[in-house]
């Protein structure tokens, strides 16, 4: 594994554990500790905020955070400037879309072996496009849908685990959550979630 992988992974699992180890299993079972709205939380998710240029928000802001979790993710990691982040998960794909890095490529999650350090995306929300090629078909247009992402942390046989900020089962609760994921042949396959992107990191 490169350094920056290695480094985006330990970090990730880092901020988990600030937050209380909040999980979510295969079973749908779900542990949740840090709570955004809750101090010392809510002044941390400040820190997320601040990577990308948002200074005064924090846990309290109601707006999701876990794009710039994912920013400040990678900045900690030494991935700038070849990972510019955004407080819009679809932004910075868009970005790693047009710009044709060799190192970070947005690949089909149903055609795409993971390993750690990968990004898997998911859209969310009302008319929230199905797969792939009408998610780019939307980032053409300029349309910034709602959408998810999670760093891929460890494989195992037949499932993935993966962090990602802003998660929760709870409104207000939003946590540094680690998730489980069923995988087939090393490959994204968790009905659970409308996946429709894997950024392969090669950083």
């Amino acid at each position: 594994m490169s350094n920056v992988r290695k480094k985006l992974v330990e970090v990730a699992i880092r901020e988990w554990e600030v937050f209380g180890k909040s999980h979510r299993g295969l079973d749908e079972r779900w542990y949740i500790v840090g709570d955004e709205a809750k101090q010392p939380w809510t002044g941390i998710v400040n820190k997320y905020w601040r990577s990308v240029g948002l200074e005064d928000w924090d846990g309290n802001t109601k707006q999701p955070w876990s794009a710039a979790f994912i920013s400040w993710c990678f900045r900690q990691a030494g991935a700038w400037p070849h990972f510019k982040g955004s407080a819009k998960h679809s932004a910075y794909i868009d970005r790693i879309r047009r710009d044709h890095l060799d190192k970070l490529t947005l690949e089909d999650p149903r055609h795409t072996v993971l390993r750690p350090g990968d990004l898997i995306w998911n859209a969310r929300g009302k008319g929230q496009p199905h797969h792939m090629i009408e998610a780019i078909q939307r980032l053409a247009k300029g349309d910034f849908f709602d959408s998810h992402v999670d760093i891929v942390v460890s494989i195992g046989p037949g499932s993935c685990d993966s962090i990602g900020g802003n998660v929760s089962n709870r409104d207000p609760g939003g946590s540094v959550t680690r998730s489980t994921w069923r995988l087939s042949n090393g490959r994204l396959l968790d009905g659970r979630k409308n996946w429709i992107g894997v950024v392969k990191n090669g950083l």
